[in-house]
């Protein structure tokens, strides 16, 4: 069948069109691969000389074309247009181990012969086929950041056909992706890179077999442009999306609001002119949960033209789960709403929530099976507690009993600890692992665990060692994860069922003081329902507000501020308690929103590489949070280093993004993590973060999160931006300028400035102190700012003169204070020393003692 071809430009020497297929799929069995360097190993094993791709890959027009057949794998050819960070993302998170393989096609057209350099970037093994011949292997595996390598080739004049395979090993989070350059050829090894640019005679172009290609074009670059204006939609909202105000030609489509399953819920033909926006749904009369928006030709263009190209954007309908700014309810009556909530819901936790609620016909015993096929010691955690709560019950499945008892009999307790070193440092992950042997141990006291080989009694033994540990480490230093939104969950998951099931009265006791100290911690970081907090490690969608955010739901258990959400195991678990009852007092500073609270923190753990210091700055209208001269110029991860919240959607934060993906597997990512920590230094209300990227730096700006949907007002005005939520203001300003995007995938909810050295300023206000918004902006543009290399100088709303910069002391006033070397706690409601032993909670006249000293276990016979 005879095809055509679209041509498009390189973008700073980057191919950013493609076809790509996969990914191919194959199972790992772990026991398979004994050996320390596991992934290696296993791209070994599957390596394969040849492309396995015969016939010449082409956008599909009619669905019979555009096929291949690779081994047992049957694929199709799907176009891909590159973000700026110029990668084929195919990231993923994977509950079970799988080795992966994919392809991407593309073709270079040069107007003459000429030598080039391609350089490949990949995070796992590549090969390069140019015009069917092999020119190149990439084998190591990079997990940040992908490695390169480059490769000097001679294109031919016309087409030059390229093929890239590329494989990565998943065990869990999995990144996965590729890109590739082309460059002159370099005089000697310190030349510096030139990119080629179309107009050096290269341009891409991509085969295809749609016959409208004007049509095709159009329809393209108008869709790239539309957006939604927010991430998460709640009940009140509009599901709507628009077309930006500077549209140069209007392009009609096909809008649907689907499921991930593909389910419709809205569908709308419309011209898409500029300025333009349809209505979909409303959030409250739609399921809740993850939806997509499917952009695409007229329906008749489609399936009889063949016009198949696609935009999609994601999006999170809240639906009606409502979120609560104040605390509300008795416990009781928020303990019931919770289990009704997480038993709508799907998985092994829904499950456990019909038990709880005595709704015993609901119950399916099919996704309680299911659950075991991850491998994961929070399912197997929540299958014990399950057991022991309810598995005498009269009406619990019988079916179930051998299959469980087969599973966790079983369990690799010892894989499991060796997988969890070579895939995730995550602090809950230990603790739920202590858990589960623990409790396992005791349910099979006199078993054999068929892995092992010991008993359930030198397991339980070997759990409660390792867990009295984990707790008295945590109990005196904090977390290396501190503040994490999905590692205290993990956390209080594990503690819930030790404080309720473990029979050793050292293990619950401890368990119970450090729930007592996450609850003081979440409560002290919190606002109005937020945790706000920075975090050790952290995920995009939970800084993004306090809607989707994994502790969110159980603050709202404990004390009545939050929603409930998706992650239910936590509040399952908490919510099935008995034993445990929360200080009123936490209940209390949680509540509480004083004229002015002033916060500082030390965290580390036993043989952390890192500890923090951080300050939270809270009031009635606003709290602002940052890790202090946090490790600046090192390679981040998933660390969040500084926020200002003003509402439940109203979070404000900077960082440096490593890519555009927001895939858990990304870390960092775009919004989550910082590919380079900033110097940050906070005094009270006034925030300063300086950042130096490299010169070879990957995306060559930083930028903010800033929801303009979530304020109730907002404009830029002489290089300041100014928000206002309720009554509380924040201004923002960057050294290198700031723009706020108006097209794609973040519209109006991003501020970006360019450049690699940069210094960012936040300053939030209050209506009790500042006067009326418009008073506010002219009190900051009064403010005297002075900016040298990278250093500023500049007057507060307070009164008072700060400096700061990449190196040198943090001055108030011309005095140093202090960024690092504080004590554990120190405010007016928690103090503790570091390394602490106790720590003394006060609200009012009550008083909360936590000690957190040491008490010996036996070891394992």
């Amino acid at each position: 069948m005879p095809h055509r071809s679209v041509y498009y430009d390189l973008d700073h020497g980057f191919i950013h069109n493609w076809l790509i297929a996969g990914s191919q799929s194959r199972p790992i069995d772990l026991d398979q691969f004994p050996g320390d360097n596991l992934k290696q190993e296993i791209a070994k094993r599957h390596y394969e000389p040849k492309s396995g791709i015969t016939e010449t890959p082409v956008e599909r027009g009619p669905l019979t074309a555009g096929l291949f057949q690779v081994d047992d794998y049957a694929g199709s050819w799907e176009y891909y247009a590159c973000r700026e960070d110029h990668l084929v993302e195919k990231s993923g998170v994977y509950l079970t181990p799988h080795y992966l393989r994919s392809w991407a096609y593309t073709q270079l057209d040069s107007k003459s012969p000429q030598e080039v350099s391609l350089v490949l970037f990949a995070h796992g093994p590549a090969d390069i086929w140019l015009n069917d011949q092999h020119v190149q292997r990439q084998e190591q595996f990079y997990a940040q950041h992908p490695g390169s390598v480059t490769v000097q080739v001679s294109l031919k004049k016309g087409v030059n056909r390229i093929l890239v395979r590329f494989e990565a090993v998943a065990i869990r989070e999995c990144p996965y992706a590729i890109a590739l350059q082309v460059c002159k050829v370099s005089d000697g090894p310190t030349t510096k890179v030139q990119p080629f640019q179309t107009r050096d005679g290269i341009r891409v172009s991509i085969p295809t077999l749609i016959d409208a290609i004007a049509r095709r074009g159009k329809f393209e670059r108008a869709a790239a442009q539309t957006y939604v204006a927010q991430d998460v939609f709640e009940s009140s909202d509009q599901i709507r999306l628009h077309w930006p105000d500077d549209l140069e030609k209007p392009a009609s489509a096909v809008i649907r609001l689907m499921r991930p399953n593909g389910q419709i819920y809205a569908e709308a033909t419309v011209n898409g002119t500029a300025g333009d926006q349809v209505f979909l749904q409303r959030p409250l009369e739609i399921p809740e949960g993850p939806y997509r928006i499917l952009m695409m030709p007229l329906a008749w263009e489609y399936y009889e033209r063949n016009l198949r190209i696609t935009r999609e954007i994601s999006l999170w309908n809240a639906g009606r789960s409502p979120h609560a700014p104040q605390p509300y309810g008795t416990y009781e009556e928020r303990r019931k709403e919770a289990l009704v909530s997480a038993a709508r819901r799907e998985g092994l936790f829904a499950e456990i929530a019909k038990m709880a609620l005595n709704n015993w016909t609901a119950v399916e015993s099919e996704a309680i099976l299911q659950s075991i096929q991850s491998g994961r010691p929070q399912e197997l955690l929540g299958i014990l507690g399950m057991l022991y709560r309810f598995g005498e019950h009269m009406q619990f499945p019988t079916q179930l009993r051998q299959p469980l008892e087969d599973y966790i009999l079983g369990y690799p307790f010892d894989r499991a600890e060796a997988l969890e070193t070579e895939t995730s440092d995550r602090e809950d992950e230990q603790i739920l692992a202590c858990a589960a042997e623990i409790l396992a141990g005791q349910y099979y006291a006199e078993g054999v665990f068929s892995r092992s080989g010991k008993t359930g009694q030198w397991h339980r033994q070997n759990g409660e060692r390792l867990a009295l540990e984990w707790l008295h480490q945590r109990g005196a230093l904090g977390f290396s994860d501190w503040d994490s939104n999905y590692t205290f969950a993990g956390c209080l998951l594990a503690l819930s069922h030790l404080v309720d099931l473990a029979e050793t009265e050292s293990v619950w006791e401890m368990a119970a003081v450090l729930m007592d100290k996450i609850f003081v911690t979440m409560a002290l970081n919190s606002f109005r329902g937020v945790f706000g907090s920075t975090h050790g490690r952290t995920l995009a969608p939970f800084v993004k507000g306090g809607l989707l955010e994994p502790t969110s739901g159980i603050a709202r258990l404990m004390w009545g501020t939050g929603v409930f959400n998706h992650h239910i195991a936590g509040i399952v678990s908490l919510a099935c308690m008995e034993r445990y009852e929360l200080p009123s007092m936490v209940s209390d500073i949680a509540g509480s929103l004083p004229e002015e609270i002033w916060s500082r923190e030390r965290h580390a753990a036993v043989g952390a590489a890192r500890e923090v210091n951080k300050v939270t700055y809270k009031t009635p209208d606003g709290m602002l949070c940052s890790a202090q001269d946090y490790y600046p110029g090192q390679q981040g991860r998933q660390e969040h280093i500084w926020q200002a919240t003003l509402g439940t959607t109203a979070t404000v934060f900077v960082t440096h993004p490593a890519c555009t993906s927001e895939d858990e597997a990304r870390q960092p990512n775009f919004w989550a993590g910082n590919a380079v920590l900033p110097r940050v230094a906070q005094w009270k209300d006034v925030l300063i973060a300086v950042y130096q990227l490299p010169e070879d730096d990957w995306m060559g700006f930083t930028h903010a999160y800033f929801p303009t949907y979530a304020f109730d007002e907002y404009l830029l005005r002489q290089g300041w931006v100014f928000a206002r939520k309720g009554n509380g203001y924040l201004a923002l300003m960057a050294k290198g300028g700031i723009n706020l995007t108006k097209h794609g995938h973040y519209a109006l909810r991003e501020l970006r400035s360019d450049g690699l050295h940069n210094i960012w300023l936040c300053h939030l206000g209050r209506a009790a102190l500042d006067g009326d918004f418009s008073s506010f902006q002219e009190k900051i543009l009064a403010l005297h700012v002075k900016f040298a290399d990278a250093q500023i100088r500049f007057n507060t709303l307070r009164g008072e003169v700060l400096s700061f910069g990449w190196q040198g002391p943090f001055l108030r006033d011309d005095i140093e204070q202090p960024l690092s070397v504080f004590r554990h706690y120190e405010n007016p409601f928690a103090a503790s020393e570091f390394p602490s032993r106790q720590m003394e909670v006060r609200y009012g006249d009550g008083l909360l003692r936590l000690n957190f000293e040491s008490v010996p276990n036996s070891q394992p016979e």
